[in-house]
């Protein structure tokens, strides 16, 4: 038989919830830490899908740009044209 040393017999069952007890308290702790990581994954998606929202609209005024100063180049260059065809209606007329 074994000797009672006066040191109190800790219970295996008591033990066994303390340790469980840490242990989910612990994946608490990790899973509050990936949830603020995941937060701030989520803000940056959001700041992200922004900017590419922006970028978006950014290039279609470029691309209106792009074609009304085509359309202006277009514009410009006829009534010149038609300018020049004039002067020299002018001139023809002025000569005879």
């Amino acid at each position: 038989m074994k000797k009672n040393d006066g040191k109190p017999k800790s219970n295996p069952i008591v033990t066994g919830l303390i340790n469980a007890f840490f242990d989910i308290l612990k994946h608490f702790v990790k899973d509050f830490e990936n949830m603020r990581k995941v937060k701030k994954i989520d803000k940056f998606s959001d700041k992200f899908s922004t900017l590419e929202h922006l970028l978006i609209r950014l290039e279609k005024r470029m691309d209106e740009n792009r074609h009304q100063i085509e359309d202006l180049k277009n514009r410009i260059l006829w009534g010149n044209i038609i300018i020049i065809i004039l002067i020299l209606i002018n001139l023809f007329h002025l000569i005879k």
